[in-house]
């Protein structure tokens, strides 16, 4: 039962509701997003999801999430170091990464990542055919076996013994290794120790073709070379439908409208209304995730 209180008149009750009503409100839509991200093979008395039922991609600014939600997501070359048999490594891989992580435990992620983003639902990253990284730890047998065995293809096919494409399949797993833990460097951040496990990341990465390579090592990769590499990408798009969509993300509430008019403008062309006007009740702010949960 509410208890209004007994002085202050009608004005101060009413403001009083108000402030409740504001809460219930914040309390109902937390209980929302914590339902919808819950994983449904999870054993339904547990209290707290460990991963969620949308993949997020996190950016760090307004302008590339509008141009996500307009064209897609851009595949570009991002470097990703590894530790296979006692040392750093790195390559070159082309991708688009996502966050497997419900809002709860999330707020890390947005400080390392961006205030904006877009939630995909697992059932479109199904269909297309993205994979969760394989996190190694450094040194260990995986580690090393994994490295020996490309050794062994490599020597096999220098000497003609096995055919290129073999070699291909075995470098095909390491454009979705990621180490488990190492330093982070951001710009303008100071680096840290980090457990990239925690971001439970799955990842895009298409398809070996002729008209890119599959991955670059760090000697090949030079300016010159990225330039062209990304610009042999420059058309490749991963693309999604308005229904594919749970979550957008922005910095906080004076950017509701124009997200709104955005959306608008840029799918009225080939999406329902009924679809647009779902997605203006998907839309979060990064101070309500940091605030709420």
């Amino acid at each position: 039962m509410i208890e209004l209180p007994e002085s202050g008149g009608f004005l101060t009750a009413a403001r009083s509701i108000a402030a409740l009503t504001r809460r219930l409100f914040t309390l109902r839509s937390r209980w929302r997003l914590e339902r919808s991200n819950c994983n449904n093979n999870l054993n339904k008395e547990s209290f707290m999801a460990l991963s969620s039922n949308s993949l997020i991609h996190f950016t760090k600014t307004q302008e590339a999430l509008y141009g996500i939600i307009s064209d897609g997501f851009r595949v570009k070359y991002c470097k990703e170091t590894f530790d296979l048999y006692g040392r750093d490594d790195s390559v070159h891989v082309p991708m688009v990464s996502f966050c497997d992580i419900p809002f709860s435990q999330i707020k890390n992620h947005i400080g390392d990542y961006g205030t904006y983003g877009i939630g995909l639902s697992k059932s479109w990253a199904m269909r297309m055919r993205l994979n969760p990284v394989l996190y190694i730890q450094s040194n260990s047998a995986l580690a090393n076996s994994y490295y020996k065995m490309m050794k062994i293809l490599h020597k096999k096919e220098g000497e003609g013994v096995i055919a290129g494409d073999v070699r291909a399949s075995g470098k095909e797993i390491i454009r979705y290794i990621k180490k488990y833990e190492g330093i982070l460097e951001r710009p303008g951040k100071e680096p840290r120790l980090y457990r990239f496990s925690d971001e439970r990341e799955w990842r895009y990465v298409p398809e070996a073709a002729e008209s890119h390579e599959m991955l670059y090592t760090p000697s090949e990769f030079s300016k010159t070379t990225a330039e062209k590499a990304n610009g042999d990408l420059r058309d490749m798009r991963l693309s999604f439908d308005a229904d594919d969509i749970n979550y957008l993300v922005i910095r906080d509430d004076s950017e509701i409208k124009g997200l709104i008019a955005h959306l608008r403008d840029v799918l009225h062309d080939r999406s329902t209304a009924s679809q647009i006007e779902r997605l203006f009740t998907r839309i979060i702010t990064s101070e309500q995730i940091l605030g709420d949960f």
